[in-house]
């Protein structure tokens, strides 16, 4: 009787923070019709500066995990402060104070590193490790000290490494401490950060662990170019969020690997040809829906606006290869997102935020800005505006 009563309390709260403010109503009604564009610059400096709130709502330290419409802005969420610092270090030319800020969150990733030397999971301050979030506050240790030389973020990078390959399951996937314990085509971003902590370190475990996990998962792609295991909950279709999360990951560890990693990124670019080829809208409108079945067939009436800017960042990576076709592919998700991105709103929570869907009531985290996904539009503006001239490593987002 407690609990439901605790319930019920928590849902009257969470519809009257929904209703109570002028600017939810206005962000309600916006999803009938675009926001106006601007250009790539006045987007990323908004998405940017919200951020900046974001970070500040949890006293510069963490940054929030996003502003819901139900709840206010939320606690800071260890796993994606990580990956925002290379975001922020890349971006530092556009606002002094970007530095400083990266620098504090990376200080802060050490403070509540467990002891294991994992890092926790879910939004706050939790106890238990995960091994996803792990390699995403990895990403910004190693940003960091290839950065300042603080050989703070190198051992704090190495600790979790280590971590991570005691995890591991002999046959190269990652089981224990993970979302519902079930392996993930995603963990390709445990993969990658365990490769730029090889290069830092060139201590071979690093990379033997992430060799292992790439040679359990390729020979699991389907003719078709799926992978099984790309879904959050295990035997769900999977959103776009973490399909595009396989796939740079992918990206990533063949970038690093070289030569040896020729077979991860033909794995990548077989998948993007296939879901190309069956949303040609994405080329055409920018749209493609938020979820899609093993036979890359649309599975949701709605869009995740955050994996719609992590494929955008695919398809420039492989631009390079794959000619004007990625490119142009690329600008015109980058230019819808442009259109679900509000930048003339009062309200700080909402104002320069990405909706997670759109409609912003769509499955995945309804009637919620993310810190994630205004991080992945910052990254696909940035990479679309530098495409001519490749950024140095120490710059890259993640």
């Amino acid at each position: 009787m407690a609990r439901t009563a605790k319930q019920f309390a928590v849902s009257l709260y969470e519809q009257l923070h929904l209703v109570s403010h002028p600017s939810h109503w206005s962000t309600l009604v916006q999803q009938s019709k675009p926001f106006s564009s601007h250009s790539d610059r006045d987007h990323i400096q908004a998405a940017l500066a919200w951020l900046c709130r974001a970070h500040d709502a949890c006293g510069g330290q963490g940054v929030s995990a996003g502003y819901f419409l139900r709840r206010g802005w939320m606690p800071a969420y260890p796993e994606t402060t990580g990956y925002i610092i290379p975001t922020f270090l890349a971006c530092r030319s556009l606002e002094p104070s970007l530095e400083d800020r990266a620098c504090r969150m990376g200080n802060w990733e050490i403070d509540v590193q467990l002891p294991s030397g994992a890092v926790r999971g879910g939004i706050g301050l939790n106890t238990y490790p995960i091994v996803f979030n792990t390699g995403q506050v990895i990403l910004g240790w190693t940003s960091l000290f290839r950065h300042t030389k603080d050989e703070r973020y190198l051992s704090a990078a190495m600790r979790a490494a280590d971590w991570l390959v005691d995890a591991q399951d002999p046959d190269g996937k990652w089981v224990r401490s993970t979302y519902l314990e079930a392996p993930r085509a995603y963990h390709s971003r445990v993969a990658w950060p365990l490769l730029e902590v090889f290069d830092l370190s060139g201590d071979e475990r690093y990379r033997k662990s992430a060799l292992a996990f790439i040679e359990w998962l390729l020979p699991q792609q389907l003719e078709n170019g799926f992978f099984p295991h790309m879904a959050l909950v295990p035997d769900e279709v999977p959103i776009t969020h973490t399909i595009s999360y396989t796939l740079r990951g992918l990206l990533e560890c063949a970038r690093l690997l070289g030569p040896s990693g020729t077979h991860a990124k033909q794995a990548v670019q077989q998948s993007v040809n296939e879901i190309m080829e069956r949303h040609p809208t994405i080329g055409q409108t920018g749209y493609l829906a938020g979820a899609l079945d093993s036979e890359w067939q649309a599975r949701a009436s709605h869009m995740c606006l955050t994996g719609n800017a992590q494929l955008a960042l695919v398809l420039l990576a492989l631009s390079a290869d794959s000619g004007d076709t990625m490119a142009d592919a690329a600008r015109t998700l980058i230019d819808r997102l442009k259109t679900h991105h509000p930048l003339d709103r009062r309200h700080p929570g909402i104002r320069g935020g990405l909706p997670s869907s759109h409609p912003i009531r769509g499955a995945y985290v309804p009637h919620a800005i993310l810190n994630w996904g205004t991080k992945f539009l910052v990254d696909a503006l940035w990479q679309a505006s530098t495409l001519e001239t490749r950024q140095a490593p120490s710059q890259r987002a993640c």
